[in-house]
């Protein structure tokens, strides 16, 4: 059985969710944008050797988090590419179409399930 490319209605499905996805994704690195400049903030007023302040490994832990976030959020705006230039849904490891309920759950993907898992090896 050949491999066929999805509909242009299931097109516009996936781009719907990806757009849901990336209006959240950026509301969030924006929430810890926030936390992060008022952390930095409160670091350069405390005067405490920086070291020794606590707050320093929270402010690096959501350091890590909006930085994760900016990738995701790249990932999503790939994915969107791909659903423009007519990519979307190919595995770029075996070139064969990704499942459809993997796309549900995961719509940014770029692997199918055997090659996300051989992969990992």
């Amino acid at each position: 059985m050949a491999e066929e490319a999805y509909s242009s209605e299931d097109l516009k499905f996936f781009e719907k969710i990806l757009l849901e996805k990336l209006e959240k994704a950026n509301h969030e690195l924006q929430v810890l944008e926030k936390v992060l400049s008022r952390q930095e903030a409160g670091l350069e007023s405390a005067g405490k050797p920086f070291e020794e302040n606590a707050e320093v490994i929270e402010t690096e832990n959501v350091g890590q988090l909006a930085e994760r976030q900016q990738k995701f959020i790249k990932q999503i705006e790939l994915a969107i590419q791909r659903i423009k230039n007519g990519t979307y849904g190919i595995c770029v490891v075996t070139g064969k179409v990704i499942d459809r309920e993997r796309l549900k759950v995961v719509p940014h993907t770029m692997y199918a399930v055997d090659a996300k898992l051989n992969t990992k090896k």
